[in-house]
């Protein structure tokens, strides 16, 4: 599983929580308030994954591709693989989380 698939498990794992949660009359309107908001985080969430994702893509289909040597291609998917581990490091307790993500102290 590569970092893209495991946040993207992650996240459905949370709105799947948020909203049992949310169904459950005997919820408190403050829990309710922070399901909601965890559901549009996780909205967030996605749209970001997406965005890194198709940068990183593109990065590497242009390095692929090149003849050149563009000195930043190197980086962009480097800061695109930072910002991926990143999202990855609050599920950084889950049994399927790779050390590899975890971000450099």
């Amino acid at each position: 599983m590569d970092v893209v698939e495991f946040i993207a498990a992650r996240l459905s794992e949370d709105e799947a929580a948020a909203l049992r949660l949310l169904s459950d009359p005997l919820v408190s309107e403050s829990a309710q308030w922070y399901e909601r908001r965890l559901l549009r985080e996780c909205e967030a969430k996605r749209r970001l994954l997406g965005i890194i994702e198709s940068a990183r893509q593109a990065g590497l289909a242009i390095l692929l591709s090149s003849t050149d040597d563009d000195p930043w291609l190197p980086e962009l998917i480097n800061w695109t693989t930072q910002s991926l581990h990143a999202l990855a490091v609050p599920y950084a307790d889950h049994p399927e989380f790779q050390t590899a993500w975890r971000l450099p102290e």
